[in-house]
């Protein structure tokens, strides 16, 4: 299998650990959403991830720095909470465990991937 990296600052933001954690907090606020009825304070939430999100993709892309640190494993699993909300939310799913689970979930998984740094590499632009 070939391993090179063809733009190796889209590879970054496509594996970094803050972007991707970002993404989970937003997804998981989204399911509080769906969960709770409640908008204004999931809403609020998401909102601010996102530009937490956007402000660090602008630094990621206009400064330019030269190492980042990425987590190919928070990737993939980032990539499999957006296709579950997805698939949850087309399906309009009632019972309230396909909301919470995933909210539990991406806790552990939020604090496990901040402590255990054996999966971080710090990856060179």
């Amino acid at each position: 299998m070939n391993n090179n990296i063809r733009h190796r600052r889209l590879h970054a933001f496509y594996r970094s650990k803050v972007l991707n954690a970002l993404l989970i907090v937003v997804i998981v606020s989204l399911f509080l959403m769906g969960y709770t009825g409640f908008v204004l304070l999931p809403l609020l939430c998401s909102s601010l991830a996102m530009l937490f999100f956007l402000g660090y993709s602008l630094w990621l892309w206009i400064k330019k720095p030269k190492y980042i640190v990425i987590n190919n494993r928070l990737s993939n699993i980032s990539g499999a909470f957006a296709l579950y909300f997805l698939i949850i939310g087309a399906i309009k799913a009632t019972n309230h465990w396909w909301y919470i689970t995933p909210v539990a979930f991406a806790v552990i998984l939020l604090f496990v991937s901040l402590i255990n740094k054996q999966q971080d590499e710090v990856f060179e632009i």
